[in-house]
């Protein structure tokens, strides 16, 4: 894309590390991207410019696209999604890239994934869930850091009772999710640190999340 190109602008705007450029793809027109790709989808998509997010499984197979909008009048709809098969899989973003023989984080947004090493995305908060179609030598559930959503406190409680490794962020740091914690000024290597070192579970995992919904 030529410099000062609105999509370029926006993937720079969200200092998204220059070697995930590549696993993202841009359109003019989204509707006709997935009619031409996918012709019996069936959904209702708007024909505008999105950042073009594609899914693959494990075999390296498109299994979805999710397209990001890019026009304020398009915000309402900011995510469509579409399967490429009628499969009723878990979407899973990064499956294709991810290595099961080593430690896998697992977080909410597929963009925020870029930011981690070994990362995929659920796409969704219910990462419990999405845990259960990964098979991992281990697994670090990475919730968004939003101490006073009672939803995803009570993802966060359930999946400490379901025996999973969850982050538990500490309060000094600024920002919800990862992406918005590097805009924050925290470098992708210090999230990392900061991820490792707040690794819990069991009896040290509850005692640690009792005192971070409170905050």
């Amino acid at each position: 894309m030529p410099s000062g190109h609105f999509c370029l602008n926006y993937v720079e705007n969200r200092y998204l590390p220059k070697e995930v450029w590549n696993l993202l793809l841009f359109t003019n027109k989204y509707k006709e991207f997935c009619d031409t790709l996918i012709p019996d989808h069936g959904k209702n998509v708007v024909d505008d410019a999105r950042l073009i997010i594609p899914f693959y499984d494990r075999h390296n197979q498109l299994v979805a696209v999710s397209g990001r909008a890019l026009e304020a009048s398009s915000y309402k709809l900011r995510y469509v999604t579409l399967r490429t098969n009628d499969s009723d899989d878990k979407l899973i973003y990064g499956m294709d890239r991810v290595d099961l023989t080593k430690t896998v984080y697992l977080v909410e947004g597929p963009l925020d994934s870029l930011f981690l090493k070994n990362c995929v995305a659920s796409g969704d908060a219910n990462l419990s869930l999405t845990a259960k179609n990964i098979s991992a030598k281990k697994l670090v559930l990475v919730f968004d850091n939003e101490p006073r959503n009672k939803e995803v406190c009570k993802m966060i409680e359930n999946a400490i009772k379901s025996n999973h490794y969850v982050v538990i962020w500490p309060d000094n740091i600024d920002g919800k999710d990862i992406n918005e914690m590097v805009l924050n000024g925290f470098s992708t290597g210090e999230i990392q640190e900061i991820i490792d070192s707040n690794t819990f579970y069991g009896l040290e995992a509850i005692a640690k999340f009792t005192f971070w919904k409170k905050l």
